[in-house]
């Protein structure tokens, strides 16, 4: 990997399946590092699970037969198992998705980079717990999608701020970045939302 020059640091942001180190203070990127990996056993796959929408409202949200754009914004989820950073899976909130998508819920991804899209019919507060339920994954202090916690060893960023309360009532807005780590702790990364 390429370093910054003078006292910048640089992170990683997911995009398009692999890394791209992004400049703290201005942004800029510089050469593509290491491609994102799974831990074996937790990689989270496709799509929803059994326990998650499946087309029956969750949390006070329907699945409708179209995207519902009158509120449309985006945030992300870096999850960092021991700083590796994990997949969040393609097509949550999309049962059927990608060959035969019956519905979409107001939260949902369309791949595994971690951008969540909220597109609703009216602005309203939507949670990153709201998401994680239509993902039908757990979010707690001991398990964050397949992931064990360790006790102890849970660190929540958002917007690169430390983040003490319950991560499922963490409101996504747009552009909130949320930073998961369980686990060894690093600088929390950024997403270049100009790739969603």
């Amino acid at each position: 990997r390429r370093k910054t020059t003078g006292l910048l640091v640089a992170f990683f942001a997911v995009a398009a399946g692999g890394f791209v180190l992004v400049d703290r203070v201005s942004g800029g990127q510089t050469d593509p590092g290491p491609a994102t990996s799974a831990a074996p056993g937790t990689d989270p796959g496709d799509g929803d699970t059994d326990a998650g929408g499946t087309g029956q409202t969750v949390d006070g949200i329907p699945c409708e037969h179209g995207e519902r754009l009158a509120f449309h914004v985006h945030a992300h989820l870096f999850i960092l198992d021991d700083a590796v950073s994990q997949p969040v899976s393609a097509d949550v909130g999309i049962p059927g998705a990608p060959l035969h998508a019956r519905c979409i819920y107001w939260l949902h991804t369309h791949d595994r980079t971690g951008a969540i899209h909220v597109e609703a019919p009216r602005p309203g507060v939507f949670t990153l717990g709201q998401f994680f339920d239509i993902w039908g994954q757990p979010l707690s202090s001991s398990m964050v999608a397949r992931i064990s916690v360790p006790p102890g060893r849970l660190a929540v960023f958002v917007d690169g701020h430390a983040y003490s309360g319950d991560p499922r009532q963490i409101e996504l807005k747009a552009q909130t970045q949320v930073v998961i780590e369980i686990g060894k702790q690093v600088a929390p990364p950024r997403f270049d939302f100009r790739r969603v």
